[in-house]
């Protein structure tokens, strides 16, 4: 009496199926954290733009009162996005509302690492910079514009 001969080809055993769990849950795990990175970008993009713009469209006359707007502005801009952990917007170097003076701000977004079995892991921190300069024509703003011809 002969034994049938079985044919094992395209079989998985057991011990690959916990290998395939875990790259794909690894993988879900490294898509999820890159696509919160992704969205904080995006809201900080958003925020330090609107800080800018706000600055320099600002109606009044005092520097003062311009950048805090703008940073109003930017953090209001970056709340819409509803994201968690901290937000900031705040100016780079000195914010003078002159015609042809450009003003920088920088924004933070720090967006919370994730972590497997309670990994004590900081959070990371997504910055973004915009400038814009002051229309050398604006009305209301005393002085002429060294950058007009």
């Amino acid at each position: 009496m002969r034994c049938p001969q079985r044919d094992s080809a395209g079989v998985v055993g057991a011990e690959v199926l916990p290998f395939i769990v875990l790259v794909f849950v690894g993988g879900t795990l490294l898509f999820a954290q890159t696509w919160a990175a992704l969205d904080a970008k995006i809201t900080a993009v958003a925020g330090v733009r609107e800080a800018a713009r706000s600055f320099v469209e600002h109606g009044g006359q005092r520097s003062a009162d311009a950048t805090d707007a703008a940073i109003a502005a930017g953090t209001q801009a970056m709340s819409g996005y509803r994201l968690g952990g901290e937000a900031s917007v705040q100016p780079v170097g000195s914010t003078r509302l002159r015609r042809c003076e450009r003003v920088t701000f920088e924004a933070t977004q720090e967006v919370p690492r994730l972590a497997l079995l309670r990994g004590g892991w900081s959070p990371l921190s997504v910055r973004a910079r915009a400038s814009e300069i002051v229309d050398p024509f604006r009305h209301g703003l005393s002085g002429r514009a060294p950058c007009a011809h």
